[in-house]
């Protein structure tokens, strides 16, 4: 069998792209490559990415609203939100989550209002998800951070 760079067959692998010259080579997700960026190891990236959703919110518009029950939470993976509290504003960037404690705890309602401050991507994860991945030694230091969250 020869390299792989020099296979010129018909068949196609799933997950794998083709350059001109028939070689193969791995993509990347660039949501992944984003994540990874934020000094998550990659196979927390890559459940992260999995289990969410990707969602634009538009500059200006609510990612979530105080007193709201939490049925998501948002994982912030480019641009900024202001937390707007009952003590004032704080901003959240990229690898913040918002929304999680309401979202952790059905009884408890959302704390701040978080507003989109431009566009931003953030991950989206409904409550059955995000309790999943909350549950995992990994990941629950960069979900459940010690701070009052929206």
């Amino acid at each position: 069998m020869g390299p792989i760079c020099n296979w010129h067959g018909t068949g196609r692998l799933a997950g794998v792209a083709h350059g001109h010259d028939g070689c193969m080579f791995r993509r990347t997700d660039p949501i992944t490559e984003r994540l990874r960026r934020l000094d998550l190891p990659r196979s927390a990236a890559d459940r992260l990415v999995r289990q969410g959703t990707l969602v634009r919110i538009p500059s200006g518009k609510a990612i979530c609203t105080k007193g709201q029950r939490g049925r998501e939470a948002f994982l912030i993976v480019d641009g900024t939100a202001n937390v707007l509290t009952d003590d004032g504003v704080v901003t959240a960037g990229p690898g913040d989550v918002v929304g999680e404690l309401a979202t952790l705890d059905w009884g408890r309602t959302r704390n701040a209002t978080v507003v989109a401050d431009g566009d931003v991507d953030v991950l989206v994860y409904d409550a059955r998800a995000f309790l999943v991945l909350a549950e995992d030694p990994e990941l629950r230091p960069r979900l459940v951070p010690d701070r009052l969250s929206a």
